[in-house]
């Protein structure tokens, strides 16, 4: 099973943002995607995170994935437990509800931001190069 842990920063809300996406698989980090996403509030970044992250599941035929991010809208939002008010977020929400329905066996967790370091660190990474 591949975990999957993304995360969407900006500076400023909004601001300069980025994503930072790390897949691993057996424990290993086996990819990272790190990569400014233009300025943007910290929500759509969060989204762009988890959009990216599916994204590679589907272009690298991963069906059996956990994703953790740490922001809480979106996962309870993309879980059906939220609804998606914010015009600016409702693209993106379905975006990755299209790409959910591709992968076999998904979960998506929230997790605390302490779980959530590596990608935080990639995000970041990407907004100081």
């Amino acid at each position: 099973m591949y975990k999957i842990y993304c995360d969407g920063a900006s500076r400023s809300n909004p601001g300069e943002a980025s994503i930072g996406v790390s897949i691993q698989n057996d424990e290993q980090e086996v990819d990272t995607i790190a990569k400014k996403i233009g300025v943007a509030t910290n929500n759509v970044a969060e989204y762009e995170g988890l959009r990216t992250a599916l994204d590679y599941c589907d272009k690298n035929n991963l069906k059996d994935v956990q994703i953790y991010l740490d922001s809480l809208l979106v996962v309870q939002q993309v879980n059906g437990k939220y609804k998606v008010k914010s015009k600016n977020l409702k693209d993106l929400y379905n975006q990755c509800t299209d790409l959910i329905e591709k992968i076999d066996n998904l979960e998506i967790y929230h997790v605390p931001r302490e779980q959530n370091k590596r990608a935080d660190e990639l995000a970041n990474i990407a907004l100081d190069s």
